[in-house]
C-alpha cells in the first residue's frame, strides 16, 4: 500500500493540473475497503454515493484489485465520473466525482 501513497500524491498533482482547484473545492470523502471482497465493496462504494451531494468527490481505496475493477464498472454504469483509477498488485486506487 506504501506504493499506492506515493501515486497518491502523483495522482493529486496531476488532478489539480488536469481539472483546476474546483476539485479540491469539492468535499471530498474516503472509503477504505482493505479486506473486503465483492460484493462489499461495491455495495458500500454504492451506499457512500448515494449518501454523497453532486460534485462532490469520493477517494476509494482496497487491496483486492477484482473488486476495484467492480466498482469501476459500477460507477460508469450509473453514470457518476472516474476521475482516477489505478491497479498495482491487488491495490486499486479511485477517484470518484458524483454526478
Amino acid at each position: 500500500m506504501d506504493s499506492l501513497i506515493c501515486a497518491s500524491k502523483r495522482i493529486i498533482f496531476y488532478l489539480v493540473n488536469s481539472y483546476g482547484d474546483d476539485l479540491f473545492l469539492s468535499k471530498t470523502y474516503n472509503l477504505k475497503l482493505d479486506g473486503l471482497v465483492c460484493p462489499l465493496p461495491v455495495a458500500k462504494t454504492k451506499k457512500k454515493l448515494n449518501e454523497m451531494e453532486a460534485g462532490e468527490i469520493l477517494e476509494v481505496t482496497g487491496d483486492f484489485g477484482e473488486s476495484g475493477e467492480n466498482i469501476k464498472r459500477y460507477v460508469e454504469k450509473h453514470g457518476d465520473s472516474i476521475l482516477d483509477f489505478k491497479i498495482e498488485g491487488d491495490d486499486y486506487y479511485i477517484i470518484i466525482k458524483k454526478v
